[in-house]
């Protein structure tokens, strides 16, 4: 990574928006703005099971994930494989909730068909 650690670790953990890109059967490229926590090492985030993101996942699970820094002009992006958590999607989301929603953290209200998507880069790059 060519940023500072700590500005990597500034920008993920703030509540920012990711695009995530999914590969579409013989289509061009998926994009998607999604919210998302970092635990150091997975991205995860909330998605539904009657989403094209979902479908195409479940196809191919290639994915990548760019996070940008506007005001210092740097951006993060992920590249790796998806894991569809199909359980416990509650539990798993909490802490989406909390970064995004913090006033709404003890009532979510999730839909019953909500899955986490998870990926544990196996790249992560910085540029400017």
């Amino acid at each position: 990574m060519s940023e500072s650690e700590e500005d990597v670790r500034e920008l993920l953990a703030g509540a920012r928006h990711a695009v995530v890109g999914v590969n579409r059967a013989s289509r061009p490229p998926q994009l998607s703005v999604v919210w998302f926590v970092w635990d150091g090492q997975s991205f995860r985030f909330s998605t539904t099971r009657s989403r094209a993101k979902y479908l195409n996942l479940k196809r191919d699970p290639a994915i990548s994930l760019l996070i940008d820094d506007f005001e210092k002009k740097f951006y993060v992006v992920a590249y790796g494989r998806a894991q569809l958590i199909e359980d416990n999607h509650d539990a798993l989301a909490q802490p989406l909730i909390e970064k995004y929603m913090p006033e709404r953290s003890t009532d979510p209200q999730w839909t019953p068909d909500r899955v986490i998507v998870e990926l544990r880069p196996d790249r992560l790059l910085t540029g400017r």
